[in-house]
């Protein structure tokens, strides 16, 4: 399977409590990972429109009652996959790195931007920090989240620029 920058799209997967949906997004949309985690484009995340993989049919759908919106590298994933917590390997990504536990049991954990958004706003954008997982990209609802802890902060080295 091609991947998301080569199709032009970013594949989508809505985590709502009794079913998930499943779609692509153009990336000319969103804008790029990057992009999104720099803020360089707001989006409003309260509903999304998506082009649904098992009809074709391009769909609005309210994210208000989803758990989050994963950015994932492939539709099937590996559920043999076991999560990896506490990499040496994982990317030097600047903000904090936390472990999110969400109210129907399932934890995940990655770094999010040290900024006033994921104290403020309904959610925030997360880059899981397990590498050989399927998530690219996760938005996280906290209406849909059980705890939250900081583990600790990353920084780039100080002779690396920033995104």
């Amino acid at each position: 399977m091609a991947s998301a920058a080569a199709d032009g799209v970013h594949r989508i997967v809505v985590r709502l409590e009794n079913s998930t949906i499943r779609g692509t997004v153009p990336i000319s949309d969103f804008g790029s990972i990057e992009q999104l985690l720099r803020n360089d484009v707001r989006i409003p995340l309260s509903t999304i429109t998506l082009d649904l993989i098992d009809t074709g049919e391009r769909r609005e759908i309210p994210t208000r009652d989803a758990k989050a919106v994963f950015f994932v590298k492939t539709f099937d994933g590996d559920v043999r996959h076991k999560a990896l917590h506490f990499h040496e390997n994982a990317p030097i990504v600047p903000g904090l790195w936390v472990r999110v536990y969400f109210n129907d049991g399932e934890m995940i954990e990655g770094i999010i931007s040290n900024t006033k958004d994921f104290v403020l706003a309904d959610g925030f954008f997360l880059i899981p920090t397990d590498p050989n997982g399927n998530n690219r990209l996760a938005y996280v609802n906290k209406s849909g989240l059980k705890d939250f802890h900081v583990l600790g902060m990353r920084n780039f080295p100080k002779n690396l620029h920033t995104l």
